[in-house]
């Protein structure tokens, strides 16, 4: 990657993902500066920061239009291009801090923003309803986050408008925060995954690390173009396939569905979410038919250690499995109306399918089995049917084979799991992983059991 003095950090130009359509929606913010005026500074390089984190003058070093210009193949243009101020705010330190009148998330930030963008001159206010959203940074280092999902009502000068509100402090400009909130702004929730552990907010949420919207819990790499304190700041990952669902950023032609009329074990080579290619396919839809509307359809996705993925092959977090094949593939409970929107179906395997694995849905209803990866390509290929999964020979990448295919293995029945690799040799036959996650425990309510 080649590098550019006149750019972030260390000028790292950043690849972008093939577009698959034209924008559809121009997502524009207005960016305001807000000084509290008990601090006197501006922290050194933060205006060209926020200049080119925001705008076009960043695109192309992985700034928040790069990003969603991205996980959108296109489809969505989230930018700035009109930023104001410093204008001074008319609250101070105190009321920020603990319980001070504006300390809180919520309401806490909406207020915020209102105060400050009320603080600006009438003639330096722009039209506000030709704006989507409003982002105000301030100079202190104190919170950051949305100030709702959304677009919602915001109250400048005795007046209502309709816009997104995230309020950024200097340290909230990394992308994996920032896309984050942004997202927030543009309509998503946080994902959850089936498992009712405590990630930080009710059982399950925050609880997907392979989606950016469970937050900072997630597997990011360290991107050297936007700077917090001088040091490398976390970047990625991406979106899973509910989320791009839910905004239409997968185009119709990208999109698969297990047919209820065809085999019973249909085959589809799914594309990396990160290495989208004209019109092959990206996700796979299936549904399991269930009594409860939106409970019964399932997501099946490729995921690979590139792009805004690149965490998921060097956090030091991520499972050896996937850092050894490069990749995984994830199934997610989709709905498309209610919430949670995205619940990923964790099985044995913490959600991240590796191949020769099998997840069991709905006590056997349906299955899907991951074949194989081919990195080089960006591509992997897995089968859905009915029932607990087929025999079929399979390659594992092994500990010490990561990408090599010489590793053999043979998938036994589904019934079979539980036996255990009978050698540790590069070739070797192995025995299948399967699992059922709808043997677990139930869910907590709005969040759907596999079952």
């Amino acid at each position: 990657m080649a590098c550019d003095n006149d750019a972030p950090g260390d000028g790292i130009r950043w690849k972008n993902y093939p577009a698959l359509t034209q924008p559809s929606k121009s997502y524009r913010w207005l960016v305001v500066k807000c000084q509290l005026p008990d601090v006197t500074t501006i922290p050194a390089g933060l205006d060209q920061n926020i200049s080119q984190f925001f705008g076009i003058s960043g695109t192309g070093y992985g700034n928040i239009p790069d990003y969603f210009h991205d996980v959108s193949y296109n489809r969505a243009s989230v930018i700035s291009d009109t930023f104001l101020g410093w204008v001074q705010a008319p609250f101070k330190s105190p009321d920020l801090a603990r319980n001070g009148r504006l300390a809180s998330s919520v309401p806490g930030r909406q207020q915020r923003v209102q105060e400050c963008l009320s603080a600006l001159p009438a003639d330096q206010l722009p039209d506000l309803d030709t704006f989507y959203g409003v982002v105000v940074v301030n100079n202190a280092v104190q919170d950051g986050g949305a100030c709702y999902v959304g677009q919602q009502t915001l109250t400048v000068g005795n007046k209502n408008h309709q816009l997104a509100c995230v309020w950024f402090d200097p340290n909230s400009l990394l992308t994996e925060f920032a896309a984050h909130e942004i997202a927030h702004g543009l309509g998503m929730t946080h994902s959850y995954d089936d498992s009712l552990r405590n990630c930080g907010g009710n059982p399950g949420e925050y609880c997907d690390p392979w989606d950016i919207m469970s937050a900072q819990g997630t597997f990011q790499f360290r991107d050297r173009n936007w700077l917090i304190g001088g040091f490398a700041s976390g970047a990625g990952p991406g979106l899973n396939a509910p989320g791009l669902m839910n905004m239409g950023w997968i185009p119709a032609d990208n999109q698969r569905r297990f047919q209820f009329e065809g085999d019973d074990n249909q085959t589809f080579k799914l594309r990396a979410l990160s290495r989208p290619r004209g019109t092959e396919p990206l996700v796979v839809l299936l549904a399991i038919g269930t009594d409860t509307p939106f409970d019964e359809i399932y997501t099946v996705e490729y995921r690979q250690g590139d792009g805004w993925d690149l965490g998921f092959v060097t956090d030091p977090r991520a499972p050896a499995a996937v850092v050894a094949s490069g990749g995984a593939v994830f199934v997610h409970q989709w709905r498309p109306v209610g919430t949670p929107t995205s619940t990923l179906i964790n099985g044995s395997f913490a959600g991240a399918l590796q191949p020769c694995d099998t997840l069991v849905l709905h006590n056997g209803a349906r299955y899907v089995t991951v074949d194989e990866f081919n990195v080089a390509d960006g591509s992997a290929t897995i089968s859905i049917g009915f029932g607990r999964g087929k025999f079929k020979y399979c390659f594992r990448p092994s500990d010490r084979i990561k990408h090599d295919k010489r590793a053999v293995g043979s998938r036994l029945p589904a019934e079979s799991d539980g036996l255990k690799e009978q050698s540790d040799r590069p070739l070797r036959v192995l025995p299948p992983r399967t699992s059922a996650p709808d043997k677990g425990p139930p869910l907590p309510p709005g969040v759907g059991q596999p079952g």
